[in-house]
């Protein structure tokens, strides 16, 4: 399976997920246009998407879906509350184009499986994802006020994540939102602060998680250097070598226990870009 993001925080979210006969696209938030060509530039042909999933209905999600649906045809799957949310936004999308998916459902493509699971966020009814090719998991959480203890039954175990690590408290209490505004980003229906992904991510790293990508970053309440920053020290705080690359010597050496063993393997952390498109990752 191979993952990345075309763009990524409130200037716009698509996220591309593929696996050697599905090709799935989560979010369309960009113009149809900026979405073709990202995926042109991955070498990815436009007309060969199998599926658009949307997780909400904010515009940051929805803005080329239904340029996208109409162009390509696009199944487009999505909650029945995302659906009657984006209806008047993303314009007319046919009947039969049209899939209504609920929580905890699991859909089949033809080597992937997408399950469905609850966010807490301030739309009509978000979603999660997990994909799962037989051999390994994705889960992708962006746009959450808080973490559920059935989403982390749901992430736990994933070998990749795509996570959400939206602002700096401090950042977000001293910068210019007006106050409304700052409550509505820090409550529990609104974004994780780096310090909450860290700890909630030292937890799924139980799990057997080895690649980590910090998604939707705020413009204004943040900066990629100190999301993974605070992110990379609460992680090594609870024990995991993080982006730690191995000499050729360590590589060649013998472990003297299963505790060495387990800690060969580093964590790989990474920032989605907001407006590039992020190196392929694979499991």
């Amino acid at each position: 399976m191979r993952y990345t993001t075309l763009a990524s925080g409130s200037s716009g979210n698509a996220t591309y997920v593929e696996n050697k006969a599905s090709r799935i696209l989560v979010d369309a938030g960009l113009s149809g246009k900026k979405i073709e060509k990202g995926l042109c530039d991955l070498g990815v042909d436009p007309s060969e998407i199998d599926a658009l999933v949307v997780t909400h209905e904010h515009t940051d999600h929805v803005r080329g879906v239904g340029v996208l649906a109409r162009r390509y045809g696009y199944k487009v799957y999505a909650t029945e509350g995302t659906w009657k949310g984006m209806k008047k936004v993303i314009g007319k999308v046919e009947e039969s184009q049209i899939c209504t998916v609920k929580v905890d459902e699991k859909v089949a493509f033809q080597d992937l499986d997408m399950e469905i699971f609850p966010t807490p966020h301030d739309a009509c009814e978000p979603i999660g994802l997990t994909f799962d090719d037989g051999k390994s998991r994705l889960g992708i959480a962006t746009d959450v006020g808080y973490v559920t203890r059935a989403m982390g039954r749901k992430l736990l175990g994933c070998e990749a994540l795509i996570f959400e690590s939206n602002h700096d408290r401090k950042m977000l209490m001293e910068g210019p939102y007006p106050a409304s505004l700052k409550r509505r980003v820090a409550s529990k229906e609104g974004h994780l602060s780096n310090e909450e992904a860290g700890q909630v991510l030292a937890k799924l790293c139980d799990g057997g998680t080895k690649q980590i990508m910090l998604a939707h970053l705020s413009a204004e309440n943040n900066h990629p250097a100190l999301a993974l920053d605070t992110v990379k020290t609460i992680l090594q705080q609870q024990g995991y070598s993080v982006n730690k690359a191995r000499s050729q010597a360590e590589q060649g050496c013998l472990f003297s226990s299963e505790e060495e063993k387990e800690k060969e393997s580093d964590l790989r952390l990474s920032i989605a870009p907001r407006y590039e498109i992020h190196p392929w990752e694979e499991i």
